[in-house]
């Protein structure tokens, strides 16, 4: 009995995740978990979301002194009161309705979630039966510290309309957090029948307000459970709230959602995976209603990777450019070992800089008075880290005119010309295939950034099947060598061999063989080598992506081999 409804089955098989998600169903219980049921009792706040009469789902946020919310045993959450007059859900609750609970800790940045059916609601209290638990990881979570609010005797406000007034468009405009409920309710949904109620988090920003009527937001990497895309894949009403934490403000949001799979504006904004697209049904504002206040946020770390649409914008602008010459700002280099450093850098005009696919280089272009000779030196240089919106990076190994000069002139405050991004050695999403990286010297830099892309933020992953990196280089130092060793150590699907040697093919033959990707880049002979030997070990043509540093004249074959050698 699979705790998801076909909706949520349905978004894990689209995007290649079901079959590892089937284990997941253990970590959803049909009970409260001790430290769960203790840690809701010393919260002085719960989200919950619920449908109203008419089917609409609603977010909102209860409040009262901590111990409000209670578990007399394991499959039972008692809430007394919280509700706050004007909340769009008052009166709405009864036996037999189903709700959404999140409890969220923003100091610790800690949440579980409950869903359950109310068996019992008697003035304002609510006996719930436990249906789904979880805890939920603390990504995108911002750090606030709330106190009370003043007690200035002022009488709660309510404002309501069917599209997004000024007021609140500036606070969806600076927000960094919403919540959103969805639901199902059909009978078929068996165990994921029910409602949810989850987080969202981001830059300030990352709501882009398209008109008083309509909201979009990006859908980053999350648990991979999809409650809300599969709710809002069978039924696409929901309810967002977003809290105005400086004044106290709750802004609850009736729409129409609608998934955005693909598109210009999905593909230029950073660590978006999908997008949510919200049609306004209803605004309900409480004016200064919490009796709470909170301090300025301290971003998540997941966020550091993310854009926000200002950034989303320039982007889509900037592709327009990408066949030009344009003034960059060196905006900070890195040590990456004895010869090899990292270069970051930021476009002069502030129009933003295209998006990349990670493999993709940019090409540079520089001064005349190079060493080398008078005329302008060009050349490519793969990106070497996945996209944010903001900067590119390359890694260069000094060798040759053009990256000599690169580290002997180029510092933080300098300026350079750069084309593109542009190259067709990316990585290809959605397969659903383990990966083997194979690479030599300063060919790593493709894979770093390939790397970066599906392991986000060092606590989830986009690629949930095995990742196999393996790099040979002569130095001591590699480049990236602590770096790849901080991400095997946070991800159990990725394993790190590096070597003071050309990798071989006694080491290739040890490597898994069947429905693999392998991805080659390195110096002419390195991949060469590489590639024959692959070939030789039943390895099929188009399961082998490569690219070469330097002159190449790489012999493929696409017959089918029959020995190995």
């Amino acid at each position: 009995m699979t705790p998801f409804h076909a909706g949520e089955l349905a978004i894990q098989e689209r995007v290649g995740v079901r079959d590892h998600m089937a284990g997941a169903a253990a970590f959803i219980r049909d009970y409260l978990p001790e430290q769960h049921r203790q840690f809701y009792g010393q919260l002085p706040f719960f989200f919950l979301g619920a449908l109203d009469a008419a089917g609409q789902p609603w977010a909102t946020m209860l409040a009262a002194e901590a111990g409000f919310v209670s578990s007399p045993d394991e499959r039972t959450l008692h809430i007394s009161g919280g509700m706050l007059a004007g909340d769009p859900l008052e009166g709405q609750l009864h036996a037999g309705d189903h709700v959404g609970g999140l409890g969220l800790e923003p100091t610790t940045r800690r949440r579980n979630r409950v869903n359950g059916e109310i068996v019992a609601a008697d003035e304002g209290s609510l006996r719930i039966a436990v249906t789904q638990s979880f805890g939920n990881c603390p990504q995108y979570i911002q750090h606030r510290q709330h106190s009370a609010a003043p007690d200035d005797g002022h009488k709660v406000q309510v404002l309501r309309g069917v599209a997004l007034t000024a007021a609140d468009r500036e606070l969806i405009a600076r927000a960094d957090t919403f919540f959103i409920a969805t639901a199902n309710m059909n009978e078929e949904a068996g165990r994921g029948r029910g409602v949810d109620v989850s987080h969202r988090g981001g830059r300030p920003g990352f709501v882009r307000i398209d008109d008083e009527r309509t909201l979009t937001s990006p859908e980053f990497v999350g648990n991979f459970f999809f409650n809300t895309l599969g709710n809002v894949n069978e039924y696409p009403r929901a309810g967002l709230l977003f809290i105005d934490f400086e004044r106290g403000d709750m802004l609850h949001i009736a729409v129409d959602a609608e998934i955005i799979w693909d598109g210009p504006q999905l593909q230029a904004f950073a660590g978006a995976e999908r997008l949510l697209r919200f049609h306004v049904r209803e605004v309900v504002r409480n004016v200064a209603a919490l009796p709470f206040r909170w301090t300025d946020a301290k971003p998540a770390m997941q966020v550091a990777r993310t854009g926000s649409w200002s950034e989303a914008d320039s982007a889509q602008s900037a592709a327009m450019l990408s066949q030009s010459w344009r003034a960059f700002n060196v905006v900070k280099v890195e040590q990456e070992s004895d010869d090899v450093s990292s270069f970051y850098f930021e476009p002069a005009d502030g129009l933003g800089v295209a998006a990349h696919e990670p493999g993709q280089y940019i090409s540079l272009r520089v001064p005349e008075w190079a060493e080398g000779g008078a005329a302008l030196q060009e050349r490519s240089y793969t990106i070497s880290d996945a996209a944010n919106g903001r900067s590119y990076r390359i890694s260069v190994k000094r060798a040759g005119v053009v990256s000599s000069w690169l580290h002997a002139h180029l510092a933080p405050g300098g300026q350079i010309e750069l084309m593109g991004p542009a190259g067709d050695f990316t990585f290809e999403e959605g397969t659903g295939r383990p990966v083997v990286m194979l690479s030599a010297g300063i060919g790593i830099t493709p894979m770093i950034a390939m790397l970066n892309s599906v392991l986000v933020n060092g606590s989830r992953t986009r690629h949930r099947h095995p990742i196999y990196f393996i790099h040979g280089a002569r130095e001591v130092a590699h480049p990236f060598a602590v770096h790849l060793q901080t991400l095997a150590a946070g991800h159990s699907n990725l394993a790190v061999h590096m070597q003071r040697k050309r990798i071989d093919i006694n080491l290739l033959r040890e490597l898994p063989k069947d429905d693999y990707d392998y991805y080659l880049c390195g110096p002419a002979g390195f991949m060469q080598a590489m590639y024959a030997a692959l070939r030789e070990l039943h390895v099929p043509d188009q399961r082998i992506r490569l690219e070469s540093f330097g002159p190449s004249s790489l012999l493929r074959s696409t017959s089918s081999l029959t020995s190995a050698a």
